[in-house]
């Protein structure tokens, strides 16, 4: 039973995998309207988000299980990182303009959902 919990749980939903991958776009949008506009800290908050951005649209796939393993614990870390970033950026900066970071926000809050639809699915 706990297999199937386990199972259903890491399942790969495309909704999901498309959450994941379009928030470095996301973040992007607020960096580089916020870098046009001459606010600190956005040109290397949208450089960061553009590479994670590329890096999981053209990341090559390898076939070697340690490689593999390696390259997918630097995307999450690197991909949580960029989270980071963005709240302390948040927190420290006032966010400019507020409607590209309230995307984020809105983005974030679809994941949670997701996350939690995801759940209830796998203990049903």
């Amino acid at each position: 039973m706990e297999g199937d919990f386990l199972i259903r749980l890491t399942t790969p939903s495309p909704v999901m995998h498309w959450l994941l991958v379009l928030l470095p776009v996301t973040v992007a949008v607020p960096g580089l309207f916020g870098a046009a506009e001459g606010g600190a800290g956005n040109r290397r908050l949208s450089l960061w988000a553009i590479g994670l951005a590329l890096w999981l649209f053209v990341a090559p796939r390898f076939a070697d299980p340690v490689a593999a393993g390696v390259s997918s614990l630097a995307t999450v870390l690197a991909w949580a990182g960029m989270v980071g970033f963005w709240a302390r950026h948040v927190w420290t900066y006032w966010p400019s303009p507020v409607w590209a970071h309230a995307a984020v926000v809105f983005h974030l809050s679809a994941i949670a959902i997701a996350s939690v639809v995801a759940l209830v699915r796998a203990m049903t």
